[in-house]
Parts: C-alpha cells; sequence; structure tokens
C-alpha cells in the first residue's frame, strides 16, 4: 500500500499531543509540574493543531471531513470527537491553570483529561482495524499508538521543565517507564506485522482483461525484511533503543535539556517508522496485484 505520509504524521502527532497532556494530567493528580504545566499545554496544543492540519492534506479538500460524518460509526466522525473533547479539556486546563496560584488543577479535570488521552488513542486506532487488512486489524496496533504517547509525552514535559528550571519529582521515572512500554509495545506490533503475511491468500492464476500482463503478487514479498519496510524497520528499532537509553541517562543524571530532546525526537521518528511500516505492510487478505 502507498505510503500516506499526512495520515502517519497525523496519528504521530495526535499520539504525541495526547502523551504530553496526559502526563501534565497525572502529575496534576499529584500536585506536580509547577511552572512546567502552562508550556507544556501550549505544546500539546500546537502539536494537536499540527497533526490535525495533516490530515487535510489526506482529504486533498478541507470540505471532504464532513463526507464521513454520515454516521456515529465512522472513523473520521470517532476521532474528531474525541479530539474536540480533548480540546475542550485542554481549554478548561488552561484557564483552571490561570486561575490558580501554584499551576494546580482541580483532580477531577485531570482524571476526565487522562481518560479522554485514552478515548483519542484508542478511537485513532481503532479506525484503522480492518479484517480485510492483516497487518493493521489487531490490538497492538492500537497499542503501539499508546506506547508512543507513552515514551514522547513524558520526555517532552520532563524537557520544558528543564528549560523552565522546574524540577519535576518523579518525571525520570515516567520517562523510564515511558520509553519501555513503548519499545514492548512497538516491538510487539512489529513481530504482529511480520506474523500477519502468513494470512494472505495466494492464487496460481487469475486472468483480469484490464490487466492481462500484469504479474499476480507474490505473497512472500510482504515483509518487513524487504524493500521500505526493511528501512523503517532498522530506522524504528535504532530510535526505540536511543529513547530507551536516553531515558536512563537522564534519569542517571537528573538532566533532561538534552535527554528529554533526545528522547522525545526518537521516540517520534520510532512512531513515524512504525507507521510507515503499517503501511508498507498494509496489503489485502486477497491479494492478486
Amino acid at each position: 500500500m502507498e505510503i500516506q505520509i499526512p495520515l502517519v504524521i497525523f496519528t504521530s502527532f495526535l499520539a504525541w499531543a495526547a502523551g504530553i497532556f496526559g502526563t501534565q494530567c497525572v502529575l496534576a493528580l499529584q500536585k506536580r509540574g509547577g511552572a512546567a504545566q502552562l508550556p507544556a499545554l501550549i505544546a500539546s496544543v500546537v502539536i494537536l493543531a499540527v497533526g490535525g492540519i495533516a490530515v487535510v492534506f489526506h482529504l486533498t479538500h478541507p470540505f471532504n471531513l464532513f463526507n464521513g460524518f454520515g454516521h456515529l460509526t465512522s472513523g473520521i466522525t470517532q476521532e474528531l470527537i474525541a479530539i474536540v473533547l480533548l480540546a475542550v479539556v485542554m481549554v478548561l486546563y488552561f484557564l483552571m491553570l490561570r486561575r490558580s496560584e501554584d499551576h494546580t488543577v482541580p483532580q477531577w479535570l485531570a482524571v476526565v483529561g487522562i481518560v479522554l488521552v485514552f478515548v483519542l488513542i484508542f478511537a485513532m486506532g481503532h479506525s484503522y482495524m480492518m479484517p480485510s487488512l492483516p497487518a493493521w486489524d489487531t490490538v497492538l496496533q492500537m497499542l503501539s499508538l499508546l506506547g508512543a504517547a507513552c515514551v514522547m509525552g513524558p520526555a517532552t514535559v520532563a524537557f520544558i521543565g528543564a528549560l523552565a528550571d522546574e524540577k519535576i519529582e518523579g518525571i525520570g521515572l515516567l520517562a523510564v517507564i515511558g520509553a519501555a512500554v513503548n519499545a514492548v509495545l512497538s516491538a510487539a506490533y512489529m513481530f504482529a506485522m511480520e506474523a500477519s503475511s502468513a494470512s494472505f491468500q495466494s492464487f496460481q492464476y487469475y486472468f483480469d482483461p484490464t490487466h492481462p500482463n500484469a504479474a499476480l503478487a507474490n505473497p512472500a514479498d510482504v515483509s518487513l525484511f524487504t524493500g521500505d519496510s526493511m528501512t523503517a524497520l532498522v530506522v524504528a528499532v535504532i530510535a526505540l533503543i536511543v529513547a530507551l537509553a536516553g531515558a536512563f541517562v537522564g534519569k542517571k543524571q537528573d538532566s533532561w535539556k538534552v535527554w528529554g530532546a533526545v528522547v522525545a525526537i526518537a521516540g517520534l521518528v520510532c512512531a513515524v517508522a512504525l507507521r510507515i511500516m503499517m503501511y508498507t505492510m498494509g496489503e489485502t487478505l486477497f491479494m492478486l496485484y
């Protein structure tokens, strides 16, 4: 399948924004984050907007977005509802921060924010789950977005905290856990994608008068170890290792100006590479050409 770059950016950046905001909400439950809360919220809103703008390029024209609003079971509709709800909570979060003198928000708002972060991630993942595409139709595809949020969110908040000279208690542990969760879920999804190639059906003969000279597709050619998939696989593995190592070093040195940025960027690279693999492996169950 052709790689859809706008959708790769959309899912990766929305997972990033969800990870940042989710981390903020976790810290808010513990009355932590301080001066880093507001700039982190601004960063999550900007990244959410970038991801939302990117999807428009996939639709060719902004008004095409409304073609998917015919019913609530539409993946586009579910994603939009989740994004709007999360944006509303972000606005409330901003207002509460502005009113607060100690950079805190009500705990109920933090809980609602965490819930909506999960809703957005699972709405995005669920919209890609199609029985006709074995590499997509797995819960691990959905969980890989959660892994991306887990690695990019804490690392970005740690980086912002370091820039703001705000020492955030426990952020190092969150970054390490997030990087580890991403490594496990990403590796699991890569194994699942490779295993899905066994589901493709092969055909010895099929004649299509519109493609009389076209050779039939060979399911053996659909593998993570061939072509663009191999390149993306290598990049993803290196990125998740860098993210994991960077999180450990950052926690050990308690230095996030450099390591926070390294882990966040590595997490983004891993997320993008994983979504590229999803498209290169995204062949139909009955693959003819």
